[in-house]
Parts: C-alpha cells; structure tokens; sequence
C-alpha cells in the first residue's frame, strides 16, 4: 500500500509539471460544463450529467463523492450514488500485459482457463470469469492500465482550477478540503488489495452463518491491480421474473434471512455493506438434499403479549421464521461502512428512545452526533426529539421504518444548523437501501425486528412481579429502569421535572414571563395610581397646616409675632388642601384625570 501510495503521489507531482497535457484536459473540461444551463444553479441532476460526460475518472470520483457525506450535502450524495459508468472494455493483450506485470507469469501459467471476453467492464477495472488448476471457478478483476495516471492528472487539473479561482470555502463548504479527502479516498478504490481486504473481513465475519456467503479472496492471484475472488453464481434480487417463481414463505425467509444477517453487520461485527441494494444480494438456488423447513430460525416474529397469573402452563416459544431453502451472496465490497461500539451504542440508543417515547433521551443522544454551527437552543431541539418521538413512537413495531427516521433526524440537524457525524448518513443510506431490498423481497419483515432481536436484554424478565430483583440487577441500569416504569404504568412526569431543572440550572433554557395588559387596563392602573399619590400629598400638606395652626399651644400666653405667622400659613395651607381634595373628589367622579 505505501508503495502505491508513492507512486500515485509521484504521478501527481509528474501531472502538474506537464502543463501541455494539463492545459488540453482543462479545455476539455470547460467544452463540457459549456453544455449545460445553470439559472437554477447546479442541481444533483446537472452534476450527475457533467460527471458522466467528463468520463471513466470523473465517474468513479463521484462515486466515491457520493460517500462523502461530511463535505456533501445529502441530496447530491445520494444523486452521486447512482452513477453507473459505462466503458469499453480492455482487450484481452492488454489484460494479459496487466496479469503478467503485476502478477509476473501470464495469464495461462496462473489460471487453467481463462475467458477473453469480460463479464463486465467499469472505469477502473474489469471482470473476467477464470478457472484455477484445482477447477475451482473464480473472478478476475484486472485494474485498468494508465487509470493512475489519469486520476493523478485530473487531481492536479482540480488543484489548479481551484487555486486559481477558489480563495475561501463557497458556502461553508471547504472544496479545497473535499478535494483533499476525495483523493485519500480514489488511493483505497485504485489499489484492489484495499477491496481484497474487505473481502477477507466480510468472509471471515459470516463464515459459520447459516445460508450467508459472500465472494472469498485467493491472496497469492492478487495485488494492488489484480484481485481473484471465488465466482459468484446467483439472481439478483432485483430479478422480479425470478421472485416470481418463488412462493411467498419463502421470500418471508429470504427478507428475513437479509434483515437478520445486514443487522448483525451492523451491531455485531461494526463492518458492514453500504450498498446492500437488490442487484448486490444474489440469491443462491438450494443445494441438493436441503429442504426449506431444515433449519431453526433467523429471528422472531411479533412478540408474544404477557400473560395474566390467572393464566397456567408454560409459555410457548416464540413462534420462528425458519431459514430458507435457498441462500443469500452478497457482492460487491467497493462501499463498506465501519462503526465503533460508541456508534454502535448511539444506533441502539436512538431507536430505544424513540421507541420509549423518551425525547429528553433522544435529545442527549443526537448530541453526541451533531455540533452546532451556533448556540444550541436545548429548547427547540427538545421540541423537535418531542416530535419525533410523537411521529415514530406510536406505530407498531411492523409498521416503523428505520431509514425513515434517520432521514427525519438528519433533516431535522440539517434545518437546526447542525453539522452531523457522517458516520450516521452513510448508515442511514445503507439502511435505506437493505429496507428497500428486503421490501422486494417480501413487504411482511421489517428490519426493526432484527435490530431489536440483536440488542436482546437476553433475559426472561417477568414485567408483572416486580420483585426479581435478580434479573433487574443483569440489566444496563437505564433499561432496567425503564421497564420498572413501563411496568407500573409510571409516567415520565418525575424524569421531565429532573431533566427540565437540570437544564435550567446549567441555563440551557430560560424562563420567560410575559404580562400583557389591553390599553385600557393600563391606563386604569395609571390613573388610580396618580390619584394616590396627590391624595398623600393633600393629607401631608392638611396635616401640616393644622400642626401649624395649633403652634400657640406650645408658645404659651406669650403670643408671639412669629406664631401668628405660622398660624396664617396654617391657614392658607388647610385652605389650599380643602380645594385640591374637593377637585381631586370631583376628577375621581368623573372618571378623569
């Protein structure tokens, strides 16, 4: 790998110095985007149609694009998903020339058979259908010679364009960055031992799963530009003349055998395919001998209602969806997605929460996949787990579509400004596009069930005696707790205070009081207010004149000068009162000022 590496880099470096070479590829370039009318910008459509007509390289670079959903916005990576390129195949001297250059003996020293023409030819590679000298059938993918030239010289086109007339990021995207991750992601897809990789992992995660197989790897026919894998032999699932012939048990079986095995993808192993549509899941006619009712089963149908004390006897099984005659090879390991246990957990976390009904779960969750662009406001994204869990959390388990909600999640982060963790809209086009495979397969399983089957509390809790306190004390704390409530019909009025307080003391929400009065009120208010406050002063100006006119009987019989004065204001002081509080009574009367 880091001998490809350097060699792609010195292709890079020998592309931008060659500026005739450069030059040409630019004007071609330009002569494309000439074509097209951009008034209303340019669309997922109009870039799919550029890509497609700029060539084999510019396909396969949005394809790869398509998995860039950190860069992307997600309208155009699932519009970039659906490129399919079409080109023509290499003849069969060049593929030799290829097999003998990195292989380093021809094709009829490592191969018994060999077929000339290609099962398929792509932009990067080819097919050819081989056989080895033990008569083993197998696949041979012959990487394109010149390919890493070719992407190694539009990449410095890129650059250059970009340096030239892109200084800062256009509309909070960083092309310069994208451009950057989308080259890291072109070196995995042009060395095939990054896909014979994928191979062996995948492989070795389903060996001992029932009625799964996927393509194995013969390591010494394969390098960074030849991979030989085991030859596949099945019909797509999006053969509907096939599914036709197919009673309908056993496409249940066969949905329910995809849900089970994409689900344990995903929860069990953290490696999964991520572009399980129908054309890459064949299905396998069975081997002679097999009878469809031969094995247990994949997973459970709807569970069981608890039964009352009143009633006795053991309970019954679970009734099972038993594995199907035929099996199922998935194809196809370019896209695989990886989760860590955290991403896992977050998965797990948000389906329970939604399913619970609990938004204030649901919130802490979904923030530990979304950085705001801004300040959060915990009010409206409580508001909006709320909805969702009102929208998602009444259906029954058979009518609740995952890819659903991921997409409501991921729209909803999108509209409140958030930048969500890729991880989780690589994941939902993945599950969107095994809920449509398994939907064509049989519209009666829904991939919930597998998910829920997975995360099992693996325990027999009896929900009506409350005192097993041995197989609560098994469970995750949370879950234990919620089953308690669940059982006891406790509703979340308790937790919604606690939540609520601890987001008010860490002020992730405020309180607001808003008093509003009609004009008429308020001016009432005011009214009676200034009618107060001159009644105060009349009773403070009538107490003072009084005090002063009763002075002489602190004088004595020594009538003063002084004191007749002071009695005269007196006086003059009750009178002036007497005439503002009789003006005062009046305005009150009348209701005026």
């Amino acid at each position: 790998m880091s001998n490809f590496i350097t060699a792609l880099m010195k292709q890079r470096k020998d592309a931008q110095k060659d500026e005739p070479k450069v030059n040409k590829r630019l004007k071609e370039v330009l002569d494309v985007l000439r074509k097209y009318n951009y008034d209303d910008g340019i669309t997922p459509e109009i870039t799919v149609n550029i890509l497609t007509d700029l060539g084999p390289t510019f396909v396969k670079i949005g394809q790869i694009a398509s998995q860039q959903a950190a860069y992307l916005p997600r309208e155009y990576c699932d519009a970039l998903a659906k490129l399919r390129s079409k080109v023509a195949p290499m003849d069969f001297a060049t593929v030799n020339e290829q097999v003998e250059k990195y292989l380093g003996k021809p094709v009829s020293e490592l191969y018994a058979s060999f077929d000339e023409k290609p099962l398929g030819s792509a932009s990067i590679a080819q097919v050819h259908r081989a056989e080895l000298f033990d008569g083993t059938v197998v696949a041979v993918k012959v990487r394109r010679p010149g390919v890493v030239e070719t992407v190694a010289r539009d990449f410095a086109l890129i650059e250059k364009i970009l340096d030239k007339f892109v200084k800062k990021p256009v509309k909070g995207l960083d092309l310069k960055g994208f451009v950057t991750e989308l080259e890291k992601t072109s070196m995995i897809e042009l060395d095939l031992t990054n896909e014979a990789n994928n191979l062996d992992r995948f492989w070795n995660n389903n060996t001992g799963r029932e009625k799964v197989e996927s393509p194995r790897c013969y390591r010494d026919l394969t390098c960074e530009a030849v991979l030989t894998e085991s030859f596949v032999q099945g019909t797509e699932v999006s053969d509907t003349d096939f599914l036709a012939t197919l009673d309908d048990e056993e496409r249940k079986r066969l949905a329910a055998l995809v849900a089970d095995n994409f689900a344990s993808q995903i929860l069990t192993d953290g490696f999964y395919h991520a572009d399980p549509h129908s054309g890459n899941v064949l299905i396998r006619d069975p081997l002679p001998g097999e009878s469809y009712l031969q094995a247990e089963t994949v997973k459970p149908a709807e569970k069981q209602p608890v039964r009352s004390d009143e009633e006795s006897g053991d309970k019954p099984e679970e009734e099972k969806i038993p594995l199907p005659g035929h099996s199922i090879e998935w194809i196809d390991f370019g896209m695989m997605g990886t989760l860590t246990s955290r991403q896992r957990q977050i998965l797990i976390d948000i389906v329970t929460n939604v399913v619970m009904h609990d938004a204030y779960g649901l919130k802490k969750t979904v923030l530990q996949i979304a950085t705001p662009k801004g300040e959060i406001d915990h009010g409206a994204m409580l508001t909006m787990c709320e909805e969702m869990c009102g929208q998602f959390g009444g259906n029954d388990v058979g009518d609740f579509n995952l890819g659903d909600l991921m997409n409501t999640i991921l729209d909803a982060l999108e509209a409140g400004n958030f930048d969500v963790d890729p991880f989780l809209t690589n994941l939902a086009r993945g599950i969107i596009a095994a809920e449509g495979t398994i939907r064509t397969l049989s519209p009666d399983v829904n991939i919930l069930n597998a998910f829920m089957d997975k995360v099992d509390i693996g325990i027999d809790l009896d929900l009506t005696n409350l005192d097993d306190k041995e197989s609560l004390k098994k469970l995750n704390p949370d879950i234990a707790l919620k089953l308690m409530q669940l059982a006891k019909g406790v509703t979340d009025s308790s937790a919604k205070t606690a939540e609520t307080l601890d987001m008010l003391e860490k002020g992730q929400i405020k309180v607001r009081t808003d008093f509003a009065f009609e004009d008429h009120a308020l001016d009432t208010v005011t009214r009676l207010a200034n009618y107060a406050i001159r009644a105060l002063i009349i009773v403070a100006v009538l107490i003072g004149s009084a005090i002063l006119c009763t002075s002489s009987s602190f004088a004595g019989d020594n009538v003063a000068a002084v004191t007749v004065v002071f009695r005269a204001i007196g006086f003059c002081g009750i009178v002036v009162s007497l005439f503002f509080a009789q003006r005062l009574i009046r305005e009150m009367k009348k209701g005026k000022k």
